[in-house]
């Protein structure tokens, strides 16, 4: 009688079936212990209030349906029969979240209930059956890429978003979303939607150990915000890419535990041929005439730098948004945590080495462009925050893809949001181009949004700014000697932000603009971290020889608060927006 054929995991053989030695489980403790140091994994408690959470939503949702199948006036077997479902994905549903997690969430209805159904009966229908101390923030953002209901319930973030199965009358409790022909009939908002938990189920189904992929997921996503490498907003992996890594690796080391996963993790990123790319299954064809993941045939996709590929159909790049500096620096954190990790293997470092903080505002740059968004009101700066944010890794994109004199742009993988209070246009261009000296503390900022948020006019003297500050750290060749141009990438940003149809010259503004690393604010640096100093600078004698070193004036950059040159300073009369009187 023939032997059972073994299980494949992946689209290779594995490189090592063997079994986790005593050495391989004490660190492994280890590492758990340093993530429950790092307060990574939520507590019975918070679980338990998480699926209060859901059960709630499943209420809601199931009572929603109902609502708007009767106003529809649709038969009553129809109206009793149509269900709903709440589903989840992202770190929630692959059990990798932690106590500060939100949870993604999508609600599927079926054919007769639509996406403006959703944003219109949803939120009151919510509310009607909560109780309003529970909600703590409601914003519906049904004009978002991925139109979005961002809430806060029960101490709770919650990211909901819909979809309408156009193939299906009816969502029993038991529905499930693994049918792909479930797809057909979907717009490409409704696939992104729905796509989110087919990835996360595909993503789960394809580890032979799930203990040792959360283990491994859950380091590798601390490391990956530590190090400030996360988020594909700002061109790195997000949280599935990432996953999804971690699940390859998995695969290769089928019976490793969540230590041995998380070293091999670095040394083989380390080592990995880009663009080849990180894949959990082949790539699955269907007949429902959906684009999936081809740089044979596609050439845009033979652009990606480092294309990690999503399991579920249509298979898609998790990473389109990584550029060359990003890479870079992915590289070299891998590097760095490749060496940690040996170090730890021997007794000589500690897990809590390989999850220290970045020093990107404290050791990494000398100069950094600080690109920063200006509004009239907090409606219109919530609005553009968004808009601005989307379009900083076009900014660094531009700059890697020009001759423009700069090795590495960095960018941070979060805003800096600020409240001033000035009293004249003068004192508003200072600010938007980086002055701090009219900042309001915590508690004036909280005043502040109280008195606004109740109607309270300011005083007609007063003016509050909002702003939002995104930073991209610059590396520049250390031979030096080329000149520093970036003024048509910025140009190409600012274009980009100011004919957005959401952009209003009236209300809304930005500005980048140099800023030294001894200039950088105080609230980019948490406790313990410290400025740099200004150096002094000596005295030059005089003589006939030129130094070799760059100066950074001779770059075409220039201070926050001097006149900045065009490389720094383009922004177009028409745009004058928050500068100017009409405001």
């Amino acid at each position: 009688m023939e032997a059972p054929q073994k299980r494949q995991w992946g689209v290779t053989s594995a490189i090592s079936e063997a079994q986790p030695t005593e050495a391989d489980l004490k660190l492994n403790d280890q590492l758990v212990d340093a993530l429950k140091r790092e307060n990574n994994f939520e507590s019975p408690e918070g679980l338990q209030n998480r699926t209060k959470v859901l059960d709630h939503f499943q209420k809601v949702v199931e009572e929603f349906v109902r609502r708007v199948c009767k106003l529809k006036k649709l038969p009553d077997s129809t109206i009793q029969s149509a269900g709903g479902k709440v589903f989840t994905f992202g770190s929630y549903a692959l059990g990798v979240s932690n106590p500060g997690s939100d949870i993604d969430t999508l609600v599927v209805a079926p054919k007769h209930v639509h996406r403006d159904d959703f944003f219109e009966r949803f939120p009151p229908t919510f509310k009607e059956m909560s109780a309003a101390e529970d909600i703590t923030e409601f914003n519906p953002v049904p004009t978002a890429y991925v139109p979005i209901i961002k809430m806060e319930y029960c101490g709770v973030s919650i990211d909901l978003i819909f979809v309408s199965l156009q193939s299906v009358s009816s969502i029993p409790s038991d529905f499930t979303l693994t049918d792909k022909a479930l797809l057909r009939g979907l717009d490409d908002t409704g696939m992104r939607c729905v796509n989110g938990t087919r990835v996360t189920h595909e993503l789960i189904d394809a580890v032979p150990q799930v203990k040792s992929f959360r283990h491994a997921t859950r380091a590798v996503k601390l490391w990956a915000n530590q190090r400030a490498i996360y988020g594909a907003v700002f061109g790195y992996p997000g949280g599935v890419a990432w996953a999804i890594m971690v699940a390859r690796i998995c695969q290769l080391y089928p019976f490793a535990c969540g230590a041995t996963i998380l070293s091999k993790f670095f040394s083989l990123m380390m080592k990995w041929h880009w663009p080849r790319p990180v894949m959990l299954k082949s790539i699955e064809e269907g007949s429902l005439g959906l684009r999936v993941w081809n740089p044979q045939i596609y050439p845009q996709d033979r652009l990606h730098l480092m294309p990690i590929i999503t399991p579920a159909f249509p298979s898609m790049c998790a990473t389109y948004t990584v550029m060359h500096s990003t890479k870079q620096i992915m590289m070299d954190e891998f590097k760095r945590a490749d060496n940690i990790l040996n170090a730890i293997q021997l007794g000589k470092r500690s897990w809590s080495d390989l999850f220290d903080r970045h020093t990107f505002f404290t050791q990494d740059h000398k100069y950094y462009l600080s690109v920063i968004a200006a509004s009239r009101s907090r409606e219109a700066h919530d609005s553009f925050t968004g808009l601005v944010q989307s379009k900083v890794r076009l900014l660094v994109k531009g700059i890697d893809d020009s001759d423009a004199g700069v090795d590495i742009a960095r960018p941070y993988i979060k805003g800096f949001e600020r409240m001033h209070r000035c009293e004249n246009e003068d004192q508003v261009e200072r600010i938007i181009q980086g002055n701090m000296d009219f900042q309001l503390t915590e508690e004036d900022a909280r005043e502040a949004t109280t008195s606004i948020a109740n109607g309270e006019k300011q005083a007609k003297d007063q003016h509050i700014i909002y702003t939002t500050t995104w930073y991209i750290g610059l590396t520049l060749p250390e031979s030096g000697g080329k000149s520093l141009d970036i003024s048509f990438p910025v140009a190409e940003f600012k274009r980009y932000v100011t004919l957005a149809d959401t952009y209003d010259q009236d209300k809304m503004s930005v500005r980048v603009v140099h800023t030294r690393n001894y200039d950088l604010p105080a609230d980019v640096f948490v406790e313990g971290e410290t400025r740099q100093i200004k150096p002094v600078k000596e005295k030059k004698k005089k003589g006939h020889g030129k130094s070799a070193k760059r100066g950074f004036a001779e770059t075409g950059l220039d201070v926050r608060n001097g006149a900045l040159p065009s490389a720094f300073h383009y922004f177009p009369a028409r745009y004058a927006g928050l500068y100017g009187t009409a405001c």
